[in-house]
């Protein structure tokens, strides 16, 4: 271990031990103001999320507002060891006199659980973490029992794009619980609606990610998130944590959800496909969702049992991974393919499809589970409302939400409320973060 180098590291990451500023954005995310609650607390502190979704940042403009803050990163392969990070912590310690030390990418150092609590427990100090791997930090919290909460920090919310862009900044502090609220909303905004539109295909495209937001050259955003986001999580992350041999069976898995994110999913079938057993189909897609870059849904059921035992949808995390790895340019972003990755957008922990192929996009569970089916076109018919008027029977639901492209109004139907909203509009006020307004 080379102190010297370890002392000159923890100099530049440190900017304000030399008397410069921590240059971070002015704008703050909505974790942000959560996390802020927590400072003063004992507990430990995890964010956990995709590459590039702005932890650092993150860390570094709660570093900005405390006295006493130090930061250190172990994304460099020679950090990532146990004594790097217990030398790091004493120096803080003992020649800084830190209060709030700022641990980035830990999840790299070997039982840095171990290390964390033992600080925890014989020390005054506050450690605020950040891995973008869910199940080491998963892991890591049954040994910290009682000593520290996870957050998630997501891609960025479509509201939070706007924000960013500086754009209807206001949005992203409204707070809507009724459709008569919803409906005074669409009205403000209409005379902006063309715009917020294709904002909303931007969002789409490239607005995951904090970096790119006012990015407009397509092969630069493609590039970006392909090489610093998608192979850099296959072929090192997830490889430096998990035995992986096959990185390449790897990618291709990933490419085969980005191809078909939102579809009903059978790992039997990719495994014979891929030539792979399903043992292995079933871990590589583990360690795909462990690391943030899919997500998979359960078909419904009041029954736990019946959830685990039927087929699941999978998507990609946020469409604008698919879109980049599959080399799709703004033009192509057609109504076809925006339904597919508006669906995947919108996707949560549940859809619904009975045995009779009846079939609705998103459960929002609740004491009544709310159907949210989306159709991202702007003729609705009969047929299309089939799953989410029969789920509404089979469950009875208060009411359910079409997501359409531009159609905004209630209607009852066959003696069930439906709301239509428009996509963009069910982005900024609806249910990105499993909880929906309530109508």
């Amino acid at each position: 271990m080379d102190e010297e180098y370890l002392i000159n590291l923890i100099y530049e990451y440190n900017p304000q031990l030399t008397g410069k500023k921590i240059e971070v954005p002015e704008y703050r995310r909505k974790l942000y103001w959560e996390l802020k609650k927590w400072m003063e607390k004992k507990q430990i502190l995890a964010i956990t999320g995709l590459r590039r979704m702005g932890k650092t940042t993150l860390m570094r403009q709660l570093m900005q507002e405390l006295e006493g803050s130090m930061f250190f990163s172990f994304d460099e392969e020679d950090m990532q060891k146990k004594e790097v990070l217990t030398y790091v912590i004493d120096y803080f310690v003992k020649e800084l006199s830190a209060k709030y030390i700022f641990l980035d990418e830990i999840h790299y150092v070997p039982d840095w659980e171990g290390v964390l609590k033992r600080y925890y427990d014989t020390k005054s100090l506050k450690f605020i973490i950040s891995g973008s791997e869910s199940l080491e930090i998963s892991k890591a919290k049954e040994s910290l029992v009682g000593r520290m909460i996870v957050f998630h920090l997501g891609p960025l919310s479509f509201s939070e794009f706007l924000g960013m862009k500086g754009i209807f900044a206001s949005l992203s502090g409204e707070k809507i619980k009724d459709f008569d609220g919803l409906k005074r909303e669409y009205h403000r905004l209409l005379p902006k609606k063309d715009d917020i539109e294709e904002l909303f295909k931007d969002y789409v495209f490239k607005g995951a990610f904090p970096e790119i937001v006012d990015e407009e050259d397509e092969d630069i955003i493609q590039k970006y998130i392909r090489e610093l986001v998608v192979k850099k999580i296959i072929y090192r992350d997830i490889p430096s944590i998990f035995q992986i041999k096959m990185r390449g069976i790897l990618y291709d898995i990933f490419l085969y959800v980005c191809e078909n994110s939102s579809g009903i999913f059978n790992i039997r079938s990719l495994a014979e496909n891929m030539k792979i057993s399903y043992e292995t189909a079933e871990s590589y897609l583990f360690y795909l969702k462990s690391s943030f870059l899919i997500k998979i849904s359960q078909n419904y059921s009041r029954s736990p049992a019946k959830r685990m035992r039927k087929n699941k949808k999978v998507h990609v995390v946020h469409p604008s991974l698919a879109l980049a790895v599959l080399s799709y340019s703004r033009r192509e972003l057609r109504d076809r393919v925006m339904g597919q990755y508006v669906e995947s957008l919108f996707a949560g922990d549940y859809f619904w499809r009975d045995k009779n192929k009846n079939e609705v996009d998103l459960i929002i569970e609740e004491k009544n589970p709310i159907p949210v089916e989306i159709k991202y076109q702007n003729m609705i018919n009969k047929e299309d409302l089939r799953g989410i008027l029969r789920f509404m029977e089979k469950f009875e639901s208060p009411y359910g939400v079409v997501i359409t492209k531009n159609i905004f109004k209630s209607e009852e139907i066959k003696g069930n409320r439906v709301y239509f909203v428009p996509a963009w509009l069910w982005a900024i006020y609806g249910n990105l973060s499993g909880k929906t307004i309530y109508m």
